[in-house]
Formats: structure tokens, C-alpha cells, sequence
């Protein structure tokens, strides 16, 4: 994307900075200048007879709009020139379509997805600092103040999810889908307006009932979070069915939405003849990882009770299905991309592979560590909880740093545009676009020179002065 954010100013002969009306001046005097406004001194445009002024507007009326004075309207469009000062031209030529909505919000989007992801992490961190300090016996309090940074993390989310069930349904959006629907039915305004409402009151509807069920999933949540603190605080106070029959809950109700979405899916591929193999693989696709995280939670639930006295080690054996499971994925992955004709095609899928073995490994060892240290705790080896949690602090850490800074700093780097300043310290820095170059150039007389076209442009973003 061309990301020049000054060159309509250049053409209008003003800085950045000026003011709306400084730039419907500008935009006039272009109009009435057909070829090179910027060339004119505004002295003598000024000092000009009306007699020439009105020739030179009245030619001009007859002439088709030259490359200046079609970029110039928008730069005079209050909104057009929001969105040029921070996309450039193409953000202009794209705002009209449903790609370029999307990717003028992409930056507003990542910036809010860092921001929670940053949220998210911090108090993670917070809450295995807490539960640390208060399984190794630093510190006497009871489990619910172990809990408070997911007893946030819970308000937050209730909260956005109420707000976004109570906020009215986007009536411009739904003009523009209107404006599409017109065409395949009864176009009188009495019938648009029905179709109007019916879609609204069905769009409405559909938005208050997702957001009772994603309600509903978070309240099962903190009553299970509830339970394990009152089973954490005393262990004979509760047994362990009743700890888990929340979590059960929403693992029933998501199991019948994944279970209906199989069958759906299993009916299509009926359809299309596909073979007894891939119907095989279709299902355990579907039902593996929900296989998993059931029986993990029947064992610790069977072990927490004594029901069973096997090592925890055995209690956790279902988590190691899964990085079995990945590491075969991705051995049949590559030796499907070693039997393709395409070189090009074989060497970035194998390479792709590796990177993804390379990528398991890491995030296994850790995590399979972790597991390892933490099943020794339990089983009454003297481990200090912030030792087994090391693992948990190291990729947390890490993924702090990355949502934190790295990733945002990366997203300003690349949105700057060429004109853009900073300010650290009291001082203005410039952040200097990669499409300028140093050149030894001076600029012709009776033209402004500004600071960009000093460090001259490349051939593709020349300006209308050059």
C-alpha cells in the first residue's frame, strides 16, 4: 500500500498542518490554474484582472479535471483527508469497498488486541505469583485472594459482554446491506421499510441471544472457579463431582454444537463421495482435543477424591497424547509435501514443517516440564511451587515483551508515514518513510522546498513539482 501522506499537500502548495480553510483556498486556486497550480505565485494570482479570472474559471469549466485538481477534493474532504493523513492514496481509493473497511480498522484492531493480550498476561502473572507464594506457605491468605486477578479478569469480560448485548444494532450498516437487497424484491419505500425492520428486529434478536449464552458459559465459569476455592480452602467441604459438575456443564453444551456441526459435516461429505479414511479422519478432528480435556478432568476429579491412587504422573497421561498427536501431524505432513511434483511447492511446505517441529519442541519441552515438576508436587516431593512455575513465568515473560512492545512498536513502524513526527523528550522526531532517499538536489526557484522534497523521492512517488 502506498503509504505518501504528503504528496496531495505538495500538490496544493501547504504544509501538513494547515487548517481546513487553508486548504479550500489552496483547492480553489488550483481550480482556476488548470496546469501546475503550484508553479503560480499566489501574488500574481492575486494581482490577476477579474476579466483573466473569469476566462481562466470559465476555460477551466470546459476542460476535464487534470491529475492535480482530482486529488485536491481529497484532500478538501474532511474525511478523505483522515483517512489519507494516515493510509495514504490507496486508503483513499479503498475506503469505499468492504476490503477497505476492514483494513482501515486493522490497526485500530491490533492496537485493542495487544492492549488486552497485554491485559490478559499481566495477570496471569499476578495470579501464579499468588498461588506460589501461598501453596509454598509464604504467605496465609485464603484461596479467594489467590483468585482476585481472575476475579477481574471475570468482571471484564461480563462487562464487555453486557455492553456489547445492550448496544443498539448499526443502522448505517444495515443501509448498505439494504442498498444491495433492493434489487431482488418489491422496491416501493413501504416494503424496503418492512424489510428494514424485519432485518433489524432479526439481527437484534440474534445479538441479545448470543450474548445470553456467551453470559451464561461465563457465569458457569466463575461458579466453578467458586468451587475449587471453597475445595481449595477446605478440602472436606466439598467433593470433587460437585467441584467439577459446572465445567461439565459447558463441556455438554459445547459437545452437542460440535456434535450437530459433524453430522452436518459427515452429510456433506457423504455427498461429495469421500472416502471411509477421510470420514475417519473428520471425526477425530472433531472430538480428540474434547476427548481429551474430558477425561484429564474425570481423572483429576477421581484423584482429588481418592477414588484413585495412582501417581499424578498417570492422572496427567492425556495431555501427552497431545503433543503426540501434533508431532505425528506434522511428520505426515511433511513426507505429503516430499511426495510433490513441485519443487517450489515441496521445499516451503517442508520448510514450513520444520519450523513447526522446531516451534513444538520449544513450547513442549516447557510445557512438558511443567507437568512433570508439578506431578512431582503433588505426589509429596518438596518442590517449591515458584520453581515448578518457572516455565509458566518464562513464556509469559516472553509473550509480555512481544504484546507489550515489540509487536506494537513493529505496528507504528510500519504505519508511519512520510511525514510523520514523534515527540520524546520535548524534541520532534521524524519518522522517515523507506520510500525516501538522500539526493543532492536543490529546488527550482519560486517553489516551495519543503523538508521532504529535500531528501528527494523515488521514481514511483514523484511529486506533481519535480
Amino acid at each position: 500500500m502506498d503509504r505518501n501522506t504528503v504528496h496531495l499537500y505538495e500538490a496544493l502548495g501547504l504544509p501538513k498542518t494547515a487548517t481546513q480553510d487553508e486548504i479550500k483556498k489552496a483547492y480553489r486556486y488550483s481550480l482556476l490554474i488548470p496546469s501546475q497550480p503550484t508553479q503560480l505565485p499566489r501574488q500574481q494570482f492575486h494581482s490577476s484582472t477579474a476579466t483573466k479570472t473569469i476566462e481562466a474559471s470559465d476555460s477551466l469549466r470546459q476542460q476535464p479535471a487534470t491529475s492535480n485538481q482530482q486529488p485536491a477534493t481529497r484532500a478538501s474532504d474532511p474525511k478523505k483527508r483522515q483517512v489519507y493523513d494516515k493510509y495514504g492514496m490507496m486508503g483513499v481509493q479503498m475506503a469505499g469497498t468492504d476490503i477497505g473497511a476492514q483494513l482501515m480498522e486493522i490497526e485500530s484492531l491490533l492496537c485493542s488486541i495487544f492492549l488486552a493480550a497485554s491485559v490478559l498476561l499481566i495477570l496471569a502473572i499476578i495470579f501464579f505469583s499468588f498461588l506460589s507464594v501461598r501453596v509454598d506457605g509464604k504467605v496465609n491468605w485464603s484461596y479467594s485472594v489467590v483468585f482476585i486477578p481472575l476475579w477481574i479478569l471475570d468482571c471484564v469480560i461480563i462487562f464487555l459482554v453486557i455492553s456489547h448485548g445492550i448496544r443498539p444494532v448499526d443502522m448505517d450498516q444495515e443501509d448498505d446491506h439494504q442498498e444491495h437487497d433492493d434489487d431482488d424484491g418489491d422496491t416501493t419505500p413501504m416494503a424496503q421499510e418492512e424489510r428494514k425492520a424485519h432485518k433489524l428486529r432479526e439481527k437484534r434478536r440474534q445479538k441479545i441471544s448470543g450474548s445470553v449464552f456467551s453470559l451464561t458459559i461465563i457465569l458457569l465459569a466463575v461458579a466453578f472457579q467458586i468451587l475449587i476455592v471453597r475445595r481449595a480452602n477446605d478440602s472436606t467441604s466439598i467433593s470433587g463431582p460437585s467441584v467439577f459438575a459446572p465445567y461439565f456443564v459447558i463441556e455438554g453444551i459445547f459437545s452437542v454444537f460440535a456434535l450437530i456441526q459433524l453430522v452436518v459435516t459427515l452429510i456433506v461429505a457423504r455427498q461429495a463421495e469421500v472416502s471411509a479414511f477421510g470420514k475417519a479422519v473428520i471425526v477425530f478432528e472433531a472430538v480428540w482435543w474434547k476427548v481429551v480435556r474430558l477425561a484429564l478432568a474425570i481423572l483429576i476429579m477421581l484423584r482429588i477424591d481418592d477414588k484413585i491412587t495412582c501417581s499424578w504422573a498417570i492422572v496427567f497421561i492425556p495431555l501427552y497424547f497431545v503433543g503426540v498427536k501434533y508431532l505425528v501431524q506434522l511428520v505426515m505432513g511433511y513426507r505429503s509435501f516430499s511426495r510433490m511434483p513441485n519443487l517450489e511447492m515441496k521445499q516451503q511446505g517442508q520448510s514450513l514443517m520444520i519450523v513447526g517441529m522446531v516451534f513444538l519442541v520449544i513450547i513442549g519441552s516447557l510445557s512438558y516440564a511443567l507437568i512433570g515438576l508439578l506431578a512431582a508436587r503433588l505426589d509429596g516431593h518438596s518442590y517449591s511451587v515458584s520453581r515448578v512455575l518457572i516455565p509458566v513465568f518464562i513464556v509469559l515473560s516472553i509473550l509480555l515483551c512481544c504484546s507489550g512492545c515489540c509487536l506494537p512498536c513493529i505496528l507504528l513502524a510500519s504505519s508511519a508515514g512520510e511525514d510523520d513526527m514523534m515527540e520524546r523528550d520535548g524534541t520532534h522526531i521524524r519518522l522517515v518513510s523507506p520510500n525516501l532517499r538522500i539526493e543532492n538536489g536543490v529546488a527550482p526557484a519560486g517553489t516551495r522546498a519543503s523538508s521532504s522534497r529535500r531528501f528527494g523521492r523515488r521514481s514511483n512517488n514523484v511529486s506533481s513539482q519535480s
